[in-house]
């Protein structure tokens, strides 16, 4: 891999990790479910907004939630997104403002589904959940160009499901942040192991949980085959330059530069991973999370 410069983490998100030390929050308790409200808090607390009177409309249901903009392009894409979490933490309602501003940026409808979470449910449950509710939905909606995108986890989500379930059916996948390697630990698990938002002991316990399933399927996007290959959807990744993932990222882009793939690329040198759930209060957040849009899901 070609060498990436590192940065320092951006002011804000230096600020916000500095505060965290000093809160000592931890990365664990001990009690899942302790865990769990207190991931959902902390981004309550200082990524989230309340929701503003802008005119966006909101439906939740039972296995997803659509956010649809004031002002919706008829020629836009409708986007369907799975929330990252290590498929442990987390809900589409936590990923709410983010949705929220990619929504009115896009002037498109953005649908973030649910899903069972482990250790409680397996992954294969999980999966195939969102399979069917994904794939009911694409039904439902037509001819219209369908985007699939992802974080962290989701971004694996979304390649698995759009090369193994639903081939062919997407016009473009996003991936931001995500977890393509379960087998490797690279350098910047030690340069960003801890104190950016996803220590590396945590990124180790959902790989545990992950690696089972793709590896009886058979999935590693470092060795995806050729027929693969051939229905890989036009693609976006997005990486962040303070983050234990980010390594993985760069490795995979550049394992596909020299093939017949449709791949683009955004870095955001300083940004942590999870930046996108900050966007309801950080600057920098927001700013990236109106870049992602314009040039991740277009095209």
């Amino acid at each position: 891999m070609s060498e990436v410069e590192v940065r320092a983490l951006n002011v804000e998100f230096g600020r916000l990790a500095a505060a965290r030390k000093i809160m000592a929050v931890r990365s664990s308790t001990g009690s899942l479910a302790d865990d769990r409200v207190n991931a959902e808090r902390w981004i309550s607390r200082f990524g989230s907004v309340d929701e503003p009177d802008d005119g966006t409309s909101l439906d939740a249901g039972a296995d997803s939630v659509i956010i649809r903009p004031a002002q919706e392009d008829a020629a836009a894409p409708y986007v369907l997104y799975i929330h990252g979490g290590g498929m442990v933490y987390y809900s589409t309602a936590v990923f709410r403002p983010f949705l929220r501003d990619l929504a009115n940026t896009l002037h498109a409808p953005v649908e973030a589904f649910e899903y069972p979470k482990a250790p409680e449910h397996t992954v294969e449950e999980a999966v195939e959940r969102l399979g069917s509710h994904i794939a009911a939905r694409c039904r439902e909606l037509g001819d219209r160009p369908l985007v699939l995108a992802g974080d962290s986890v989701g971004g694996l989500l979304s390649l698995y499901l759009s090369l193994r379930v639903l081939p062919g059916v997407f016009s473009r996948i996003v991936l931001i942040y995500p977890v393509l390697d379960l087998g490797t630990e690279r350098e910047s698990y030690r340069t960003f192991g801890e104190g950016y938002f996803l220590d590396s002991g945590a990124m180790r316990l959902f790989k545990s949980l992950l690696k089972p399933f793709f590896s009886e399927r058979a999935f590693d996007p470092f060795a995806l085959s050729e027929s693969d290959l051939a229905r890989l959807p036009a693609c976006s990744i997005v990486t962040a330059g303070c983050d234990v993932l980010r390594d993985e990222g760069l490795a995979w882009r550049e394992h596909l530069a020299d093939r017949s793939v449709t791949l683009r690329h955004q870095h955001f040198p300083d940004l942590p991973h999870d930046f996108c759930l900050y966007a309801g209060k950080l600057d920098s957040a927001r700013s990236a999370v109106a870049e992602i849009a314009r040039t991740a899901f277009q095209g």
